[in-house]
């Protein structure tokens, strides 16, 4: 296993001296992907947020024969070279919309349900476009690996022209249609009731889907330019609430994967497109691992900080109860408490950088402040214990162990106190402090 390892890596001919290549020698190709990566990202915040993912891949694959097409037209039309990309362009459009016309007719016409109409309709569009590739006049130039998987670096001037066209033009409408196209993300029903013409507006987005997906064709292809879409967007909605924001996030990681992708195939010798999309997952990974809110990482520090509070209100409840304990023997608070002797000390320690006790020749004891606070925790926890079984109907007999979870909510003590009429007495018998 370590030897095929060792092959493999030697096969990715790692040459660090090519990872300014891209800026260096493909610098308009470079800069056409990033711009695809940008709009991809921003319109993919919509696509994410409407739940709409199975419809971009549709729309990805389901423009072929409108591409096809186009270029049968185009040779029966003799039209200029130059013009070729505008009708590939409106072929895919054409194709993307009516792909979706016929996900919504499926859908709401028969029994089909929406995922299962958008895979019938984008199967059979892809298929129909392989079929009439078949039917392209011979001579005719049609690389449909480059169509399927990408290749920026074929990307010639009409394409550039095109990508400065639609990308810019995409951007405008998103920012001009801002609060629409953010009404119905959030609220479509309520969208259609303030006048917004919902359907029409899908209809907005489905097109610029289809012409950004046109436009970035031989950056990603058909196949990955849904990653480009999708992710850069999920990646962004890890790390905000707030749609603005997350339409900046996603344009940025869209644009910062297809840059650092280019660096990437031409440092390992690997193609673009999958390099842009490995860098953008990548990216997507960091996010749901490092995100301040709702990451992986910052999830279990928040957790052990918790868990940490916790021990520590538990080691000071349990010296308050006990009295005064020797540091060398943590067995009384251990018993107390369920904790191990380690996780005792730690507690120990930091109550006294807390100033809420204090250690003098070996034995811990509280502090006034360290008392008030214990005391602040028994009245919790005995109104705890008063409210789940006036309130909750919890057997008096085992309210004990419940009551020692809730009591670290010592804040909602006062709440509690007066919605239970400020009792003297939990339901053992036992005085409540006051607070």
């Amino acid at each position: 296993m370590q030897r095929k390892t060792s092959i493999l890596l030697a096969q990715l001919q790692i040459d660090s001296s090519q990872i300014f290549a891209p800026w260096q020698y493909w610098l308009p190709q470079t800069l056409g992907s990033i711009a695809i990566g940008v709009t991809c990202g921003v319109l993919g915040c919509f696509v994410v947020l409407r739940r709409m993912a199975l419809i971009g891949d549709a729309l990805s694959h389901s423009i072929l024969p409108g591409v096809v097409g186009a270029l049968l037209l185009f040779g029966l039309v003799g039209a200029n070279e130059k013009w070729l990309p505008l009708w590939l362009l409106g072929g895919a459009m054409v194709a993307g919309l009516l792909t979706a016309v016929i996900i919504s007719i499926v859908h709401r016409h028969s029994r089909t349900k929406e995922d299962s109409a958008i895979g019938i309709a984008f199967t059979a569009m892809f298929a129909l476009g392989l079929i009439a590739i078949s039917s392209l006049p011979r001579g005719t130039h049609f690389d449909l690996k480059c169509f399927v998987y990408g290749e920026p670096l074929a990307i010639a001037a009409p394409d550039l022209w095109l990508m400065g066209i639609i990308c810019p033009l995409v951007l405008l409408i998103v920012a001009l249609m801002y609060q629409r196209l953010k009404l119905i993300s959030f609220d479509p029903i309520g969208a259609s009731a303030l006048g917004v013409p919902v359907q029409f507006v899908h209809y907005l987005l489905m097109g610029m889907l289809a012409a950004t997906i046109v436009a970035g064709i031989k950056s990603t292809g058909v196949i990955l330019v849904v990653a480009m879409v999708i992710t850069p967007a999920s990646a962004a909605y890890q790390l905000t609430n707030r749609l603005w924001v997350m339409l900046l996030l996603a344009g940025s990681i869209g644009g910062l994967s297809a840059g650092l992708g280019m660096m990437l195939a031409f440092t390992v010798n690997a193609p673009t497109g999958p390099s842009m999309v490995v860098v953008v997952v990548i990216l997507f990974i960091l996010a749901v691992l490092l995100s301040p809110s709702h990451g992986w990482v910052f999830d279990q520090v928040r957790k052990s900080r918790l868990a940490q509070h916790v021990a520590q209100e538990d080691v000071l409840k349990a010296v308050y109860r006990l009295g005064e304990q020797r540091i060398d023997d943590p067995e009384p608070v251990g018993e107390e408490t369920g904790l191990p002797p380690s996780r005792i000390r730690k507690s120990i320690t930091r109550l006294v950088q807390e100033g809420l006790m204090r250690v003098t020749n070996g034995v811990a004891a509280l502090t006034d402040a360290g008392q008030k606070h214990a005391q602040e925790l028994v009245r919790a926890h005995r109104l705890w214990e008063t409210y789940l079984v006036e309130k909750a109907g919890v057997d008096p007999s085992v309210v004990h162990d419940q009551a020692e979870l809730l009591e670290h909510a010592h804040e909602l003590a006062e709440a509690l106190d007066k919605k239970l009429g400020k009792p003297e007495k939990d339901p053992h018998g036992s005085q409540i402090p006051r607070g």
